[in-house]
């Protein structure tokens, strides 16, 4: 009880330092989506990799060989969400699954299960995507990348240089876009 407590005037804070931040930095996105919102059914299905923005050009080395991306995001057990992706690096399709758990003690942020990432997740109505999706991803590596996905294959460009003129606002000017050469891999035939 104490540490929901704890947590919850600590989020306020986070909230309105955010909001000041805001004020002062405009090109700032809006509060990430909370926990209940992300969870419903217009932020489960699949979700098609479009680009990805860091600080650091190091810290997109692991996109520079993927090819294509898909996510799929549904609700796990025992309040977790979790995310199955299937990727193409050359001629093969792989696999990752990872699991986040949903808790109003840490929103908005998700914490793997295994807490060696977090993530936040915006709406694309910043980049003027409704049915985008941007995940702020900092992983086991301390590496922070914003990572751009739709719900469509095809992303128009305008979508894609908005993405990159916000990011590179809030000084992510390393930009990747993924090469989409080979097509997507299904997940049913990603080992």
């Amino acid at each position: 009880m104490l540490m929901n407590t704890l947590w919850g005037v600590v989020g306020s804070l986070m909230g309105l330092l955010y909001t000041g931040l805001q004020v002062m930095v405009p090109c700032l996105p809006p509060a990430p989506l909370s926990n209940d919102v992300i969870t419903t059914d217009v932020y489960m299905g699949t979700w098609h990799f479009v680009a990805a923005a860091a600080w650091d050009e190091d810290d997109l080395k692991s996109f520079k060989t993927t090819d294509s991306s898909i996510l799929h995001i549904q609700k796990g057990a025992n309040g977790t969400l979790t995310a199955t992706e299937g990727y193409r690096v050359g001629d093969q399709c792989q696999k990752n699954s990872w699991s986040y758990y949903i808790s109003s003690v840490t929103e908005p942020f998700l914490f793997r299960t295994d807490f060696d990432a977090f993530v936040l997740i915006w709406d694309g109505k910043f980049i003027n995507c409704p049915s985008c999706i941007i995940i702020l991803l900092v992983d086991e590596d301390e590496e922070a990348s914003a990572l751009l996905f739709a719900r469509n294959e095809i992303t128009p460009d305008e979508v894609i240089q908005e993405f990159k003129s916000k990011m590179e606002c809030v000084l992510m000017d390393e930009v990747l876009k993924a090469p989409l050469k080979k097509g997507y891999c299904k997940l049913d035939e990603a080992a």
